[in-house]
Parts: C-alpha cells; structure tokens; sequence
C-alpha cells in the first residue's frame, strides 16, 4: 500500500490538501487507474479530513467499493459540500460521495447505483413535538442551520425558496459549527443525518440536543462519477460492486450508527502509518 499527500492549488489559488490513498487488491500496478476522491472536511463520523488524513463510513464505503474494481483513490479535502460541485465541473475531483439525487446534479456527472440511505432529521435543545409539516415550525419564526450545498428533500427546499421563510435558514459550512451555533441559541433546529447527530449527542456530549422523530428526508446516497472520466464498463463494475458488498455496507453503517467505530477505521490496515512524502517523489 502506497500513501501520499501534496498541496496543490486550484484555479482560484486555494490551497487543497490532497492524501494520496492506494489501496490495490494485490500491489499497485495492478490498479486500473487512479481517482481523485471529493471529501467534505468535517461532517463527522461519515467524512473528516483532518490531521490523521480522510476517514468516516462514507471514506470507508468508497474504499471498499473501489478497491473491489481495482481503481486506487486519491482524497481531496473540500471545506464545504457547496465545494463538491465546483470542484467536479473544474476536474479537481473525479468523484464525490454521498451525493442525493436531483436533476440539476445530472449535470455534473453519472450517478452510481445507491449505496446507503441517509436519514435527515431535526435536532434542538427544545423537547421533540409532534409535528404536521416543517412549515409550522417557520411559522413560529423558528430558525434552522443547514449545511451550504446540500439536498435536504422537497418539502424543504421548497420553503428555502419561500419569501416568507428564505430569511430563517442559515447556511453553516461544518457539521461542528452547527452544532456550535444551536449550543449557543443561535438557531433554534439543525437538519443533519441521524448519525452525524447521534455522534455529536453521544461522542461530544451534547445531551442537550435532542432529535425530533419528523422525517424531514429519508433518502439514498450515491457516487457522483465525473463524466467522460469512467468508462461505461467501469461504471458497471462499481455498479456490480456496491451490488456485492451490500452486506458488508450494510454491517458497516450498522457499526458507526451504534457508534461502535467514531473516528475508528473498520477497513482493515488503514492509516498503520503516517508518512508524508517530499514532493519530488510524487512524479
């Protein structure tokens, strides 16, 4: 196994941190060829970028799929999930993970087939309530911090786009800065998936926060492939692939929703050492 990391600049002059991964299934002349892997910095326990590299389920989960079509991963380190688009339609990456569904992403690359399903709720430090729709929420003038970028289902992004609401979502770039920002009172409701906020309630403990049982969107994830970079063949081997390593995708996200494996790795022999490499032994 080969790892490296460089820091290159994109067109803007930004820097990005980039970890090279190579996880071959026998040695690295045996990959197909190399992708460049899209991962949002902290939206944790699914994708981290931080001093220990990338790591989170969604990491993991490419890791496996695409070890198992011999394609070795490069992950590069996007603050944002507003990023993921940007940095797709420049070629910065080749690949984003967790990637719902619209129409407008078509756009930007082929979807693979689902591999997990994401579970948005509603956290707040006030006690959970039955409700009849978010629009009763807004109506009481409550605010709610999103993360910039993301897809959070119909219902809501119609009542982005009201007038009478636009003004009470409030964009927040990481997942630890919208917790921060409801810990303060600074919005009164965060959306995020139900693991992200179980890891901040039970690894941070936050046990003020609280999720609300509304299903404000239950929804499947995909790769997001760049075109004209997969060919059709290798676009039906990750398919095949997510295919068969459904179960272990399955066990796996099981392990992280029972928060067996916050910030541990569940691949085998990930990380074992951290060796950054100068920057002449990269060519």
């Amino acid at each position: 196994m080969v790892k490296q990391y460089i820091s290159v600049n994109n067109l803007i002059g930004m820097a990005i941190l980039v970890w090279g991964l190579v996880f071959p299934p026998v040695s690295a002349s045996e990959c197909s060829k190399t992708v460049n892997i899209g991962v949002v910095a902290d939206w944790p326990p699914l994708t981290v970028f931080d001093e220990l590299g990338p790591w989170g389920l969604d990491v993991d989960i490419a890791e496996m799929v695409f070890q198992h079509v011999a394609v070795c991963t490069t992950y590069i380190r996007l603050p944002s999930s507003a990023r993921t688009f940007e940095e797709m339609s420049k070629g910065v990456i080749d690949v984003a993970v967790m990637v719902s569904y619209t129409k407008d992403r078509e756009a930007y690359g082929d979807f693979s087939l689902p591999y997990r399903f994401e579970r948005m709720r509603l956290f707040s430090l006030s006690p959970p309530t039955v409700l009849a729709d978010l629009a009763s929420l807004l109506k009481q003038s409550k605010t709610i911090g999103l993360s910039i970028g993301s897809y959070y289902g119909e219902e809501l992004d119609k009542l982005k786009q009201d007038p009478r609401y636009k003004d009470q979502f409030v964009s927040i770039a990481s997942a630890q800065r919208r917790v921060e920002m409801l810990m303060k009172a600074r919005v009164d409701f965060i959306v995020d998936d139900v693991i992200t906020g179980n890891y901040f309630i039970k690894e941070r403990g936050l046990d003020a926060a609280q999720a609300w049982p509304y299903v404000v969107h239950d929804n499947q994830v995909h790769f997001l492939l760049r075109k004209n970079v997969f060919s059709a063949r290798l676009k039906s081997k990750i398919d095949e692939a997510i295919l068969a390593l459904k179960p272990k995708i399955e066990l796996l996200v099981a392990s992280y929703q029972s928060n067996a494996s916050f910030g541990v790795s569940t691949v085998s022999n990930r990380f074992p050492r951290y060796q950054p490499l100068p920057l002449s032994n990269l060519d």
